[in-house]
């Protein structure tokens, strides 16, 4: 089944790859007032500091306790002797941007770390919280299910000025998942100066994806040592092909959303010839490689994701944005196995609940019923390609597939929903709900909370999950930030650089449409610049 849907996987279609129809202008009702959205924060930009030293009273779970050379559980006393076998860790994370930390002595419920010796840099340019995770790995052959997870915490780091340096030796903070404590110290170095960014700060590293647009590498940034994603983007490539609106869009919704399950936009910078846009690099792998390889998720697991998508949907909701092109393909799973998600290439800004937006885009096997009709849609779109999500994680294919397009659409018209027998039956009633052909009585036509409380969630504590708090039963098979092996080896195989662009130079008239590009901290988004939020005139 797996090898059948990944030959025949149909490609996403956007409004420049019709053969007819309008290049801009989707017929979108738009708002009045596009100051509904505010910038998601004004901090200065600058640098976090973060010194991990020790962690104490870690509690192993009794079922997951490893066994001694006598294949009995350790006795606390021998806790020492198994410290160099199971070694301990710590996943710091900061606005969506790892670091693998592993203990360097100490025992099991008591690891030591570098301390002083080695501090951690993160690149501030909104709020965000800083997460401390402790696991112990387990030896042998991992599968992503053997970490086992010892406490986590999160701590709001202070962005105002210093007004007198940080005690040496750090604070204790308390674990508020698993038991124990961590000692952790956070400075916070502000910049003054305007980051004028440029290719010469980052060191090229890997190259993990390519497209028409230009390619995706894994770069280091010099000055922080932090690992990002950097996704260049030929601007004449985008202008002959009327994506100038598009890719804006991208850039500001990617700016403005500041959400656990959504990756970050961490810098935006040009030259004359490019676009750049700095992410957080999520290397866990696409959600779709590992529904392939393994066909089907377990019903717990696909709620899981199902209901952190659902967080991520409601949040650009919010934001007056529909999203358009969900699929397995563009949702990442993180180091921990949280799911973040990407690509906002295809969003329609501006729409406020009943506003309607026409442009045929998507992939076809997750269009709904309304975009085939072309009798324009709302956000209800979002909820249908999420019920056709949950589906496919719980059955392996899309409820209407066919290889045949055409007959694909017909089914998506016509054909009755097929579920199967033994299907969970909470999951059959949301499926039922999300995947109603008429978008008025379409579970979610009312927002998000009516399909928050569906029964099929009703083991979700929805605070907890927004705080990540509930672990993911799935961990993907990942060493650290550098890991790069759920990449194409067609990519990574591949000599990382910043090519050269030939061809006539853009005009500084054109130039000016990529105005207000660069982002270097959130209260610019105030203004009304190309490509802000403001901004209605392109983002058509």
């Amino acid at each position: 089944m797996g090898s059948d849907k990944d030959k025949s996987r149909s490609t996403t279609i956007t409004p420049q790859s019709l053969s007819s129809g309008p290049t801009s202008g989707d017929g979108t009702a738009t708002s009045n007032n596009p100051g509904d959205v505010a910038p998601s924060s004004n901090v200065n930009p600058g640098v976090l500091i973060v010194t991990l030293y020790e962690a104490k009273d870690l509690t192993i779970p009794a079922a997951q306790r490893p066994s001694s050379s006598t294949g009995d559980a350790p006795a606390p006393g021998h806790s020492r002797q198994l410290s160099k076998i199971f070694r301990t860790y710590a996943v710091l994370e900061f606005d969506k941007t790892q670091v693998v930390v592993s203990a360097n002595s100490g025992v099991i419920d008591a690891p030591v770390f570098a301390g002083e010796t080695t501090q951690f840099k993160f690149d501030v340019s909104r709020e965000a919280e800083l997460s401390v995770g402790i696991y112990m790995r387990n030896p042998g052959p991992r599968n992503g299910n053997e970490d086992i997870f010892l406490g986590s915490c999160k701590v709001t780091p202070s962005f105002e000025k210093p007004k007198q340096s940080q005690p040496r030796g750090g604070e204790w903070q308390q674990f508020t998942s698993g038991g124990g404590s961590v000692k952790i110290g956070l400075e916070y170095s502000r910049k003054n100066e305007e980051m004028n960014l440029q290719m010469s700060d980052f060191e090229l590293i890997t190259v993990v994806g390519k497209g028409s647009f230009g390619k995706v590498m894994q770069v280091k940034k010099r000055d922080t040592q932090r690992i990002y994603a950097l996704k260049t983007i030929r601007k004449q490539h985008i202008i002959s092909r009327s994506e100038v609106s598009h890719t804006m869009a991208e850039r500001t919704v990617l700016a403005q959303i500041n959400n656990p399950f959504i990756v970050p936009l961490k810098f935006s910078f040009q030259s004359k010839e490019k676009l750049y846009l700095v992410l957080a690099f999520v290397n866990g792998g696409e959600l779709f490689h590992h529904l392939q390889r393994e066909s089907t998720f377990e019903v717990n697991r696909a709620r899981f994701y199902t209901a952190e998508l659902l967080c991520a949907l409601e949040c650009l909701h919010g934001f007056n944005v529909i999203y358009r092109d969900l699929k397995p393909e563009n949702i990442l799973l993180d180091y921990t196995g949280h799911i973040a998600l990407c690509d906002f290439g295809l969003c329609k800004l501006n729409m406020k609940e009943d506003d309607k937006t026409n442009t045929f885009c998507g992939t076809p096997e997750y269009l709904a019923p309304e975009l085939l009709l072309d009798q324009g849609y709302t956000k209800t779109v979002d909820w249908w390609t999420l019920g056709v999500l949950l589906y496919e994680m719980l059955t392996g294919l899309p409820p209407f597939y066919d290889e045949n397009t055409n007959e694909m659409y017909k089914k998506i018209l016509h054909d009755p929903l097929q579920l199967p027998n033994d299907m969970d039956p909470d999951a059959k009633s949301l499926l039922i709900g999300l995947l109603d052909r008429d978008p008025s009585k379409r579970l979610g036509a009312n927002g998000a909370a009516e399909i928050k409380s569906h029964k099929f969630f009703k083991s979700i504590d929805w605070q907890k999950l927004l705080q990540k708090k509930i672990q993911p039963t799935f961990r993907p098979n990942v060493m650290d930030a550098m890991d790069t092996r759920n990449f194409d080896p067609e990519f990574t195989q591949e000599v990382p650089t910043d090519s050269l662009v030939e061809g006539a130079v853009i005009s500084n008239s054109v130039q000016g449409l990529f105005e207000g590009w660069s982002y270097n901290r959130p209260a610019q988004l105030n203004s009304e610049a190309p490509g802000s939020i403001r901004d209605t005139s392109r983002l058509k």
